[in-house]
């Protein structure tokens, strides 16, 4: 290729990253501003703990349901257009939380909006940018592109999330989820003349056909044992993750001003410290003691931390478990790829977060009836200390089972 052709293809690409990373920065800063305190707003304006966690079942549930059809109507109608239409019904849903006081059919509506509209931005933007710059150059490769993406955006999210829990919420609560919802309008804007055509009559809504039959489905499970019992064996650290993942602002929270914005600071860098922990220990052998010292930490951090009176030691081991939970999720995870066999990758971890979004289900309506019965701080240490013996018993089986295999 010409060097001068290749110094514009390379301008193109240029500029389109820039809106790429223009489009996923506004993106997550509008989710970002409120992320330290939605929940606390929901319980200022009179709703318990546990229709603040059916708010959450009913949009993790939406999300999961969304997920499969919100692919294929990036595929029909384009990415851009459907993140467009993510942007707009995610904003319409964080908008009517304002109305949702004394409506609970209000609340669930929202929650229902913003389930959908999280599930239609999955994946488009990503796909857009990467399908427009494969058209000006077709040997592109993405290198470090998403990676410069998240970084920045995740800067701005923090920055975001901090002002409007410091600053915007102790003005006055609802203001963080207002400015939310208008943030999420503005990639419209920018994104309107990257709409993409749509040729109704080439769209043929053939319904969903499964290819998988009854015996390469036999054939799978045959060959990813390993995968199956690992993926059953790690949903009780739902019990033990769920409560302080949802509700530690309102945990933390009291009555006063609000500084929930330091500690969602402190959340994300444990999350990013745990991350790079979880490489260190994946080149250690013995993989499932490991597992069962992180569940046992995080049900002893989880413990400290709702015993303590002392405010600033009980945020301190919340952030200790935020960061070894971080470690625990990336561990199980990169062990679950790791024992997958075939060409059906999808596939088997599709079905891996359909299981752990069914436990989600069950342990979000368990800690809100905790919660309310008898308080966030019995949800938690409750909940964990059940988790851990179903979790610590399922590992015992697993090291029984495999004594003879290597399987992580």
């Amino acid at each position: 290729m010409h060097k001068g052709v290749r110094i514009i293809y390379k301008l193109h690409i240029n500029k389109l990253f820039d809106k790429y990373l223009t489009l996923v920065t506004l993106y997550n800063i509008a989710l970002g501003v409120w992320s330290g305190t939605i929940y606390l707003y929901m319980k200022n304006i009179g709703y318990s703990y546990s229709q603040i966690n059916l708010f959450l079942m009913i949009f993790w549930l939406c999300t999961f349901i969304a997920e499969l059809p919100s692919g294929m109507l990036s595929d029909y109608f384009g990415n851009i257009n459907v993140f467009i239409l993510s942007c707009l019904i995610r904003s319409i849903g964080l908008f009517c939380l304002i109305f949702a006081a004394g409506h609970i059919w209000v609340l669930l509506l929202c929650a229902m909006l913003t389930g959908v509209g999280d599930s239609l931005f999955s994946g488009t933007l990503d796909s857009w940018f990467v399908n427009k710059a494969k058209k000006v150059n077709s040997d592109f490769i993405v290198k470090n592109s998403f990676s410069i993406a998240n970084t920045v955006s995740t800067i701005f999210s923090l920055l975001a999330g901090f002002l409007g829990a410091q600053y915007l919420a102790n003005i006055n609560l609802s203001y963080p989820i207002i400015i939310g919802s208008v943030i999420l309008l503005l990639p419209i804007f920018i994104a309107l003349n990257e709409m993409e055509s749509i040729h109704l009559e080439q769209i043929k809504f053939s319904g969903v056909s499964f290819s998988l039959s009854g015996n390469l489905s036999k054939n799978i499970v045959k060959s990813n044992k390993p995968f199956f019992y690992l993926s059953w064996t790690f949903l009780p650290i739902t019990f033990i993750v769920a409560g302080p993942f949802n509700q530690w602002q309102l945990m933390f929270q009291t009555n006063g001003k609000i500084e929930t914005g330091w500690i969602l600071i402190g959340v994300n860098i444990c999350g990013i410290l745990g991350s790079g922990l979880s490489s260190f220990l994946n080149s250690r052998s013995h993989k499932i003691i490991i597992l069962i010292f992180l569940s046992f930490l995080m049900v002893i951090t989880t413990g400290i931390s709702v015993s303590t009176s002392y405010k600033i030691l009980a945020i301190l081991f919340f952030l200790m478990h935020v960061l070894i939970t971080s470690t625990d999720e990336v561990f199980r995870y990169t062990i679950l790829h790791n024992n997958i066999s075939g060409n059906n990758r999808t596939t088997l971890i599709s079905f891996n977060n359909t299981l752990n979004a069914g436990a989600n289900l069950v342990v979000l309506f368990l800690n809100g009836w905790l919660s309310d019965t008898y308080s966030i701080r019995f949800a938690w240490k409750s909940l964990a200390i059940v988790g851990f013996i179903i979790t610590f018993i399922g590992y015992l089986i697993l090291m029984y089972k495999f004594r003879k295999k290597e399987t992580t």
